[in-house]
């Protein structure tokens, strides 16, 4: 059977996905891996010399993986930092040299589409009202689905990386700093507001690293193809865990990566705020998004 690959460069993480497709036109998973490179690491208008080499040295290693699995079709697509840091091009150009194949860069409304595809593969997430929620290094995508269908979705220029430079100022993050944190993402996400007023979302539908904490400080394998919940009441006590830690506190924490130690504490703070506004009967951890949103739509045009 025929092999495809998906290669996510994101703000945060680079994933890889090999899969093979099979005869009723679903697939199965050959390799999966991904690397915290931490290009939005300051924000997202400039990319550390050190990221980069790290970015590059992490797609020359996607490129031998590639290869032992004898070079399958293959799309790469880059995001929110690949799309603003000024100096975004010289990593472009190397990394499409290694590949030897060019990176798409997509804006966030395309992203928020393939998040919706790759969601939908999932058949819990056909039924009732939901919204998803996809936290990146460089920008976050809201969708609001019903019953499978789209109803509604943006992109906004709120990432980790940007929010961990501007709110997170002292450790343990202070008061003051959530505080302006909450009016500065609420301002931004202005448009949401009415949305959710009007479909009233009962799920909050999480899909990215910073909802895979929440797996994992809970026991459950982030490996996991399938979805997994968590209770709204065992959230807010891991978002007051968290928030009340210093960084050598969050060290020390059981299930919580070393990569993640540094910027979930704004990750949690942005997870309260849209939980504060839907307030959800629970909250779902999904293993698909982006990329096998991306791979979907390659498996119908194939």
């Amino acid at each position: 059977m025929k092999k495809f690959a998906v290669i996510d460069l994101g703000s945060n993480t680079f994933h890889l996905l090999i899969v093979e497709k099979k005869t009723d036109n679903t697939f199965e998973t050959l390799f999966r891996k991904r690397v915290f490179t931490g290009l939005s690491d300051g924000g997202i208008q400039l990319i550390k010399d050190d990221r980069i080499k790290y970015g590059l040295a992490t797609i020359r290693e996607f490129k031998e993986i590639l290869t032992s699995y004898d070079s399958p079709t293959l799309r790469v697509v880059g995001t929110a930092v690949l799309r603003t840091a000024a100096n975004r091009q010289i990593f472009i150009d190397q990394a499409n040299k290694i590949l030897e194949k060019d990176i798409e860069i997509i804006d966030g409304n395309t992203e928020a589409n393939y998040i919706y595809k790759g969601i939908i593969l999932l058949d819990e997430l056909r039924t009732g009202t939901h919204l998803i929620m996809d936290i990146g290094g460089g920008s976050t995508e809201f969708i609001i689905i019903k019953d499978g269908a789209k109803l509604w979705s943006k992109s906004f220029q709120i990432g980790v990386g940007a929010l961990h430079e501007t709110f997170h100022t002292s450790e343990p993050i202070c008061d003051t700093d959530i505080l302006l944190m909450k009016s500065s993402v609420l301002n931004t996400v202005e448009d949401l507001l009415p949305v959710i007023d009007r479909y009233k979302p009962t799920t909050l539908s999480g899909a990215s690293g910073s909802f895979e904490v929440l797996q994992m400080m809970s026991g459950i394998d982030p490996q996991t193809t399938k979805l997994t919940s968590v209770s709204p009441e065992y959230f807010n006590i891991l978002y007051e865990t968290i928030i009340s830690a210093n960084y050598e506190q969050r060290e020390n924490m059981a299930g919580l990566p070393k990569e993640r130690v540094k910027l979930i504490v704004v990750g949690m703070v942005l997870k309260k705020i849209i939980c504060d506004l839907i307030q959800p009967s629970q909250i779902l951890v999904s293993p698909y998004a982006l990329k096998e949103g991306i791979l979907s739509e390659m498996l119908e045009k194939e």
